[in-house]
């Protein structure tokens, strides 16, 4: 074993040593709470989400609506119809347009409202339910029992139903058409907002667990994501709020020399091996990990920080990182010959970390696609554990 290797494998152990030693606990995430209204650090208006279940939504503030005489001013969320929808934050229901500067549709007019907040800032909620149940009669009332102009709500209270009703009719869609407006009246984009939102199981319940990340709910790599995150190999996507893990975005060759580097715990170093990365954020890291003999360039003096990272690339980088040895006569898979990385893909393929890229057959492993940054935290999490199981003897 050359000295490059065996610094690799004990800076591998010492890691390992550390991170085994850090109770989880450390790193727990704090517990969902109820919204607080807006947070002048973040710039985001903390509040529930508006419809109890799944609903898909874009950002479509500002769009052109009714041949562009006018402008979208809210976000779209997309359901069925009699989904519960909820009040985002403490308020008093609206009355009269022209005498509140709020307004609530109501007595054979059904439906929607607004909501004015107790700390100035208010929210509407258009297109509720108007019809009977099972059918598109608009003669349903789509207000929740009680809710009427001038009646003050908590958040999390339930104010109504998802419905087609108003201009939605012609299009069959039954969404909740959602605003929100600061002090001064002004609609202002809610997507980010909705995005960040505390998700609510039923009116009035217990917040959605989102465990470290409100953005990865339902995918296959969640429980990875989360492991990756209590180990401190991540921190989020979003600084410096950190809730958000980017799961589907494309991993960069920069992001993976910070996951590993955090890995590793390796220390800074003088060193610039890389004549291109002096603006990037993981210059540092980059560094750090060429000085390991981990990292490796897209030329010979290029790293290349903002490049996607491919499959074959990934499959070098682990080999190298957990010290793999290379098998002898083994071709796992049919499409990896022309690849200069055809051994350390050997290599995690025998050691479990990868099964293939087209699964049930497994004969290909896809070594020019790019990675996603969840099947990262997965591949890693694979890895981490397989040393960990061994050292456990």
């Amino acid at each position: 074993m050359d000295g490059q290797s065996k610094r690799r494998r004990a800076l591998v152990g010492l890691s390992l040593a550390v991170l085994l030693a850090v109770p989880q606990a450390a790193f727990a995430a704090e517990p969902a709470t109820a919204p607080t209204g807006f947070n002048e650090v973040t710039g985001i208006y903390e509040m529930f989400f508006p419809v109890i279940g799944s609903v898909t939504y874009s950002d479509s503030f500002g769009d052109c609506r009714s041949g562009c005489t006018r402008t979208h001013e809210g976000n779209d969320l997309m359901g069925v119809k009699m989904q519960p929808v909820i009040a985002v934050a403490d308020g008093t229901v609206g009355g009269d347009y022209s005498v509140s500067g709020g307004w609530f549709q109501g007595e054979g007019s059904c439906c929607a409202m607004t909501l004015e907040h107790d700390d100035g800032w208010s929210s509407w909620y258009i297109h509720l339910n108007n019809d009977t149940e099972g059918t598109d009669d608009g003669l349903g009332w789509g207000f929740a029992e009680g809710i009427a102009p001038g009646v003050h709500v908590t958040a999390g209270e339930l104010i109504g139903w998802v419905g087609d009703s108003g201009n939605a009719e012609a299009c069959n869609c039954p969404h909740l058409h959602f605003e929100l407006h600061d002090p001064a009246g002004t609609p202002v984009d809610p997507y980010p907002h909705l995005q960040a939102a505390v998700v609510l199981t039923e009116p009035g319940g217990e917040p959605v667990d989102h465990g470290l990340f409100v953005d990865d709910d339902g995918s296959v790599h969640e429980a990875n994501i989360n492991d990756f995150a209590v180990r401190g190999i991540t921190r989020g996507c979003n600084p410096p709020t950190n809730d958000r893990f980017c799961p589907t975005r494309t991993l960069t060759r920069g992001e993976v020399a910070a996951f590993l580097r955090r890995f590793l715990k390796l220390p800074a170093t003088e060193t610039d091996y890389f004549n291109d990365d002096g603006t990037s954020i993981f210059e540092g890291d980059i560094n750090a990990l060429a000085e390991a003999g981990i990292a490796f360039g897209c030329t010979e003096t290029a790293f290349c920080s903002t490049a996607p990272l491919r499959r074959e690339e990934m499959a070098e980088l682990l080999t190298r990182t957990f010290g793999y040895s290379v098998p002898e006569n083994v071709d796992t898979f049919v499409d990896d010959d022309a690849s200069q990385f055809a051994g350390s893909i050997e290599a995690i393929a025998a050691v479990g970390v990868t099964l293939g890229c087209n699964p049930p057959d497994n004969d290909r492993f896809c070594p020019q696609d790019t990675l996603i940054r969840a099947q990262m935290a997965s591949f890693m999490m694979r890895a981490i554990r397989l040393q960990e199981a061994q050292a456990a003897g």
